[in-house]
Formats: structure tokens, C-alpha cells, sequence
């Protein structure tokens, strides 16, 4: 709510001003009578709103007031749903939120979610070139501990601890939000480090969208969505392509260091509104075919042996919302079926012709279902408390023969409790309370205590503290994944991790002449007992273990500068990580992180050019030794910098963004392993980029 300031008043008589504060859009913020004291014809009044500009009037008694409100800076006033508490604001929201924009991910090219968090702060990208997928760390911790969602709603079905990011195509979405911090409160297991959400376009209108990008590299995206706006709602269908046709750094047969792949995606959406109550029904489907092809055999190279993945997704969900007087309600089922195989042939590389190696443990298929059932009451404050409850219902199951007898299958139940106060307008304390129950793992009880503090000045403070559990995943425990490139065994003798996760947060903004300029500065510290990490074995084997105490801890400091014409942006993060190597004295591997990013705007042309670059330190992964004991292994450090140009070509319908990726040229990386503080010479190379690339997209856009 916006506050008003009165000064320089004498107490002599009473009157009444009547004012309306309106955002940059018209959209009113808050309004409300101002009873005032004076003695002259005028008043002098500040008027206030966290996320805008404060605006200092003359107003004269008995009179009404629209006042207009600019945003001090470009995210700070949007409305996040990924925070519960309705209401909530990147600025006004007690979590430590970040947004990037459509705008944003169309400046960077982006296809898939992995390519627009590319030059983000405290995240790190990692590829298994063998699979094609991309995973992510946050603050120094796993994907495991990183909850993805869709439109709030928790996303299902990770290989490796890892959901591939390269499969969440951004057609139709909106904004992607993402929180650093703790949230197992809200989302339970896998959300220690924080959540990503996809927040998709609600497309109130009738109209069709396409996206064309070629990349030199051997990418060929297509994607589009059609809407049709109906009476009490609308339905939409976006539809998508993508292709690589493999890559390999020095190639010498007709093998690929990344082999190639093909995805298909699918998502139909149905809305129903009516008086309070929407009704969305959503089906999303996707299709990706890998092909890893063999080295020809010796010795005359006259056929190989190649390997076919065929990974199928399908997502139900049904999400029920009402805006009731007291209690607002959202509830959500949501069903997700994984299927996987693996085919090994023998190619005849004269007549082309295939067929199935004759060995049936060669062949491989495995069958995930899980489903979700989770509720939300949103309560109407009382006595300024805003209190949020719900529950949580999951239930996974898999088959194959690659699972410990074949079938497993794994409950989780859980009930949570949120419940925020502002003090004085300046202090807000959020507390909250989670308890689960799992089939497999004794569950403690979950809870965190969130604050934010208002200063003068446009500052703000915001600290969090939260305990977690993760439950190991089926895959983690029971399934036995072998190929030509992984050879991963689960591991039924895990413990469960136990965690604590402590963040804080400060900014500031100002306004210098032209610039507007929000400083931040932020650091974390995690703790994780029983962490569970793939402890590699060999070049190609891992194993599921138990390494004990894990820790990370961090700061970052950044800063965003935004006239009509320029935006800078930077930060500079410190990550340490300690991972159960050589507990005899502790010692953290340090990873210093630095993102530039700047864009400029010929308003004439309406053409806008960037540059992103993402410096990244060095960063370690745990290891088996020859006599089985933990070796972290230390990748050297790297910078990437693209260069884009984003260009209005037709209306405002017919968008071009063309670039460079990796001007750097960066390809591989060497590694160094450490064994209780002895360290050896390089012993392996990583391949991390395909090298300098270039890129054009064109997108399409009509409103009916």
C-alpha cells in the first residue's frame, strides 16, 4: 500500500484530500482519504509506493488527487506468482525474487529455458553430452535441491537428480521468476537451494504466434501457438521442433562428442471462467529421439554398433481457482508419464540395413509415473496476518528391468503452513511450518522464519532461514542406468539429506538524473548432512553415495543502471564449496562468477544491440579414488560472451534477433583431481560448447 508524508503543517483546522495512486499503466495501486492539520491554502505531501518513485505535490483542501507513479526500475513493481502470498511484487515480497522478462529472453536468442539462464548470477549450466541434456546448479547446489515448475505447478519426471532444461521450449511464456532461498517449506523436497517458474502468457485474445531460429551449429527450432479467445475463457495450442544434428570438436568417423537429437513438443490449454472459479485444463506431450552413433568396427570398418533413445513425456494437469470472499482457493491435479528406451543395432554400414544386437540385456525400457495432487487456501488478512495453508499429495512408481525387482514405488504426504505480518509498514515477518510423511524415510519437521525490512530511501533488507529434507529419489535408489557412455547404479542403503539454508539480501534504489539504479548485494550459506551425490567411479560409472557434510557458501554483489536508451547491468559472485573431501580440515573450492550485460536502443529504427558475457571460476565434482576413497576433481575456470541484435522489421508483428555465441571460442576444459589436499596433473578434458556460433530468430505476431 502506498503511504503519504505530510510537512510543515501547523495544527489549527481539519479538512480531507482524496488520492488515487496510479502505476505508469493507469493500473491504481491504492487509494484513500488523507485527514490533514493546516493553517495555509496548500499542503505539502510525499507519496509513496514500494517499487515506484516517490512524487512530492501542493495539495489544496477538499480537493481529489490522481497521482501517477513511475516504477523505479523495470522488475521491482511486477506481480510474481511464484511467491503464494497473493499480491507479492519482486519488491514487496518477503523471498529473494529475480524475473527474466520476454524481453529479455528474445534479446538473448532463447529457445529453452537452459539458454536463458545462461547469464545469470550463483546459476551454473552442466551437459551430458552423451544424453544431450542440460542440468543446473544454484548457489553451489544441484538440480536436486532445485525445484522447476510450470505455472506454479511442480514439474515431475528428473534423470540424474537433473530435469533436462533443454526440453521446457519458452513458446507463449510470459516470464521466468526465479527465487534464491529457501522453500521446502512451500514445495517440500528438491527446493532447498530455491524454485525456477515458467509463468506462461494467459492469451486473453485471438491471434497466432511462430518462432523460426537456425544456429550454425546444426540448429533448426520451430515453434508456434495459436489462441482463440472464447466467451468465458479461451483455449490455446502451442506446438514445437527442435534438431541437432550432433557436433564433435575434431571429427574422424562418423561418431558425434554430442550426438544428435530431435524433440517434439506439445501443449493444448483450456480455460473456463465463471463469475469467481476458473478452470484450466492443460495436456502437454513431448517426443525426443537421441541417436549415438557407433565408431565403424575394425578391421575394415564395414558396420558399428549404434544406440537409439526414444524418451516420451505426457503431462495432464487440471487446476482449479476461486476468488472467494475470505479464502481463496487453488487446487491442482497433475499426472506425468515418462517412458524411455534404449536400443543397441549393428549397422551395415555398405547396405545401411540394422538389426537388434541378439542380447536382451543390450535393450532397455523403462516406465515412470507419478502424480500430484497439491492444494493452496490463500486467507484474507485478519488483523493485518496473511495466512496461507495447503497440502501435498505425491506418488511415483516405476518399472523396468533395470529396477531392483523391477517395480518400485515411492508416497510423500505433506501439509504446510505460511503466515506473514508487516509491522509499522517497514518490518515483515513471514513464518512457516511443513510436515510430511514419506513411505520409505522418517520425515522431520520442516519450518523457516522469512523477514523483510523497509528503510527509508527506497532500501530494502530481506534475511531467510529454512530446514530442509530430501527423500532419495526411485532412481536414486533402485535403478541400474547402463549404456555405452554411463554405466550408473542406484544405491538402496542411501540416507535421507537433512539441510539448512540461510540467505540475505540488500538493496537500494536511486535516482541519478536520467539512470535509474538498483544496487544489490546478497550472500547465502548452506549446510547438507547425507548429501547424495553420483560418485564417479571410472570415466563412464558412477555410483549413488552418501558423502557426507556438504557446504556452500557465497555473496554476490550487483547493480542495474536503466535510462530510455542504455541498460548496464553487473554483478560479481563468490561461491565456496565443500563436498566431503578431506574432513580433517575442511577446505572450500572457491568459484568466482562474473556477468556483464548491456543493451543500447536506436528508438528511430527501434533496433536494440547486447552483449552478455558470463565469466565462470573454477568448480569441482566428488570422484572414486583407486582405493575408494572421495577425490574431488577441479575444472578450470572460462568466460562466454554473445553478442545479439534485436530489430523491428514489419509493425509491431515481424521481430528479427540475429547473433554470435561464444565470440570467445571456448571448446574444452581441462581437470585436475585432488586427494586430501595432494593435488596431481590434468587429468582429463571436458568439452563444454561447440565453439563460435552464429544465430537468427524470427518471430511472428498477430492479434485478432
Amino acid at each position: 500500500m502506498a503511504q503519504t508524508v505530510v510537512s510543515g503543517l501547523d495544527v489549527k483546522d481539519k479538512t480531507t484530500l482524496y488520492i488515487s495512486v496510479l502505476d505508469s499503466n493507469g493500473k491504481k495501486i491504492s487509494e484513500g482519504q488523507i485527514v490533514h492539520l493546516y493553517n495555509k491554502n496548500t499542503v505539502n505531501l510525499e507519496v509513496t509506493a514500494h517499487g515506484y518513485v516517490s512524487r512530492k505535490i501542493q495539495a489544496l483542501p477538499n480537493q481529489s488527487y490522481k497521482l501517477l507513479l513511475m516504477p523505479n526500475s523495470f522488475e521491482l513493481n511486477t506481480v510474481v506468482v511464484s511467491d503464494i502470498h497473493q499480491g507479492s511484487t519482486v519488491s514487496n515480497s518477503v523471498l529473494n525474487l529475480t524475473k527474466i522478462s520476454a524481453k529479455k529472453i528474445e534479446q538473448l536468442g532463447a529457445t529453452d529455458l537452459a539458454d536463458a539462464l545462461s547469464f545469470e548470477n550463483n546459476i551454473t549450466l552442466s551437459r551430458d553430452n552423451a544424453l544431450g541434456s542440460k542440468g543446473i546448479s544454484l548457489m553451489g547446489l544441484g538440480g536436486e535441491n532445485v525445484k522447476i515448475l510450470k505455472d506454479g505447478v511442480p514439474v515431475i519426471g528428473r534423470f540424474f537428480g537433473q530435469l533436462d532444461l533443454e526440453q521446457f521450449n519458452l513458446e507463449n511464456v510470459k516470464q521466468v521468476e526465479i527465487i534464491q532461498g529457501p522453500m521446502s517449506v512451500i514445495y517440500g523436497s528438491n527446493a532447498l537451494a530455491g524454485t525456477i517458474n515458467l509463468v506462461s502468457q494467459q492469451n486473453n485474445f485471438t491471434g497466432i504466434t511462430t518462432l523460426l531460429n537456425y544456429e550454425t551449429d546444426g540448429q533448426y527450432n520451430i515453434s508456434g501457438t495459436a489462441s482463440k479467445a472464447l466467451k468465458n475463457g479461451g483455449i490455446k495450442l502451442s506446438l514445437g521442433r527442435t534438431f541437432f544434428d550432433g557436433w564433435s570438436e575434431n571429427k574422424i568417423d562418423r561418431s558425434y562428442d554430442w550426438i544428435p537429437k530431435e524433440q517434439y513438443t506439445g501443449d493444448l490449454a483450456f480455460r473456463y471462467i465463471r463469475k469467481r472459479s476458473t478452470l484450466t485444463l492443460r495436456t502437454a506431450v513431448l517426443q525426443a529421439r537421441l541417436l549415438d552413433k557407433g565408431r565403424p568396427s575394425a578391421p575394415y570398418g564395414e558396420s558399428a554398433i549404434d544406440q537409439k533413445f526414444t524418451n516420451k513425456r505426457l503431462d495432464n494437469t487440471v487446476i482449479w481457482r476461486r476468488d472467494g470472499r475470505k479464502v481463496n482457493v487453488n487446487i491442482s491435479a497433475a499426472n506425468n508419464h515418462f517412458y524411455r528406451t534404449k536400443n543397441k543395432y549393428i549397422k551395415n554400414l555398405i547396405t545401411l540395413e540394422e538389426n537388434l544386437v541378439p542380447i536382451a540385456t543390450e535393450q532397455d525400457t523403462q516406465i515412470f509415473n507419478a502424480s500430484v495432487l497439491r492444494g493452496v487456501f490463500n486467507v484474507n488478512k485478519w488483523h493485518g496476518i496473511s495466512t496461507v495453508f495447503g497440502f501435498d499429495g505425491n506418488y511415483e512408481k516405476g518399472n523396468g528391468k533395470r529396477i531392483k525387482h523391477k517395480t518400485k514405488d515411492q508416497l510423500d504426504l505433506a501439509s504446510f503452513l505460511s503466515a506473514d505480518k508487516t509491522f509499522n509498514e517497514k518490518l515483515t515477518v513471514r513464518l512457516g511450518a511443513r510436515y510430511a510423511y514419506n513411505s520409505s524415510f522418517t520425515t522431520p519437521l520442516v519450518y523457516s522464519v522469512q523477514t523483510k525490512f523497509n528503510f527509508k530511501k527506497s532500501r530494502l533488507l530481506k534475511i531467510a532461514y529454512g530446514k530442509g529434507f530430501r527423500a532419495p529419489s526411485l532412481k536414486e535408489l533402485y535403478l541400474n542406468f547402463v549404456d555405452s557412455n554411463h554405466e550408473v547404479v542406484g544405491n538402496d542403503n542411501l540416507k535421507a539429506e537433512r539441510s539448512h539454508s540461510l540467505t540475505a539480501t540488500y538493496s537500494q534504489y536511486k535516482k541519478i538524473n536520467r539512470w535509474n539504479v538498483n544496487g544489490t548485494l546478497d550472500a547465502f550459506a548452506n549446510s547438507i548432512t547425507d548429501k547424495i551425490d553420483l560418485i564417479i567411479t571410472s570415466a563412464t560409472a558412477g555410483k549413488y553415495g552418501n558423502i557426507g557434510l556438504y557446504q556452500s557458501i557465497g555473496g554476490k554483489v550487483g547493480a542495474v543502471a536503466t535510462n530510455d536508451k542504455i541498460t548496464l547491468r553487473a554483478g560479481y559472485s563468490y561461491t565456496g564449496v565443500y563436498n566431503g573431501v578431506g574432513t580433517e580440515y575442511r577446505k572450500f573450492i572457491y568459484t568466482p562468477q562474473l556477468v556483464l550485460q548491456t543493451a543500447y536502443k536506436f528508438a528511430k529504427t527501434n533496433t536494440s544491440i547486447q552483449l552478455f558475457y558470463n565469466r565462470y571460476g573454477k568448480i569441482s565434482r566428488v570422484f572414486e579414488g583407486t582405493s575408494g576413497e572421495n577425490v574431488a576433481l577441479t575444472q578450470e575456470a572460462y568466460g562466454m560472451l554473445d553478442a545479439t541484435l534485436s530489430q523491428n522489421i514489419w509493425k509491431q508483428q515481424l521481430r528479427m534477433t540475429t547473433g554470435v555465441r561464444n565470440l570467445l571460442q571456448v571448446t574444452s576444459l581441462n581437470s585436475t583431481s585432488v586427494t586430501s589436499g595432494a593435488h596431481s596433473t590434468a587429468s582429463s578434458s571436458t568439452t563444454i560448447s561447440q565453439g563460435r556460433t552464429f544465430f537468427i530468430s524470427l518471430r511472428y505476431a498477430f492479434k485478432k
